[in-house]
């Protein structure tokens, strides 16, 4: 689904730079920023494209994004994306509020990708909590919305149910 070349090229760099950084994170759920974050100035940021929605987890005005999830609007259906490592895994796992979803993915132009429902539970609890953990190929990293970016998180669910 919209799917570019740059996007790519960013998520390898952002890979790289995470895999470099770390080979294990850790949740916290009492601290303002997740441990083991890809980047420190990594944040999370909604786009709507008119029938689509997108929320990267990535560097301000840049391509540099480590997770991108993308909707049609009033899908309900949420595409996950994620950068292959080295040896492809057949799942990506998102983590939160206790939840685990289990998100079928194929490598696809070095992107993992793979679609779970809007109300999968660890989605449903990254949407209330705005905090998710991510892990694929050996890799774990964690996510967490800072307070002004709750309210992106929000509008992408919401683009996703066809409520925006």
């Amino acid at each position: 689904m919209l799917h570019k070349v740059e996007w790519t090229a960013a998520m390898v760099l952002a890979a790289l730079a995470g895999a470099a950084a770390q080979t294990a994170c850790t949740y916290s759920p009492r601290s303002e920023a997740p441990a083991g974050a890809l980047a420190p100035d990594f944040g999370l940021f909604f786009l709507d494209e008119g029938s689509s929605a997108k929320l990267a987890y990535g560097q301000a005005n840049s391509d540099n994004v480590g997770l991108m999830l993308q909707c049609a609007k009033g899908s309900r259906t949420v595409e996950v994306s994620d950068m292959v490592r080295t040896v492809p895994a057949p799942t990506l796992a998102l983590a939160s509020e206790g939840k685990r979803t289990e998100v079928k993915v194929e490598a696809k132009e070095g992107l993992a990708v793979g679609r779970a429902p809007a109300s999968a539970p660890a989605l449903a609890g990254f949407r209330r909590s705005g905090r998710m953990e991510v892990s694929y190929a050996g890799l774990r990293y964690a996510v967490a919305a800072r307070p002004a970016e709750k309210a992106s998180v929000e509008r992408f669910f919401n683009a996703c149910e066809g409520r925006a």
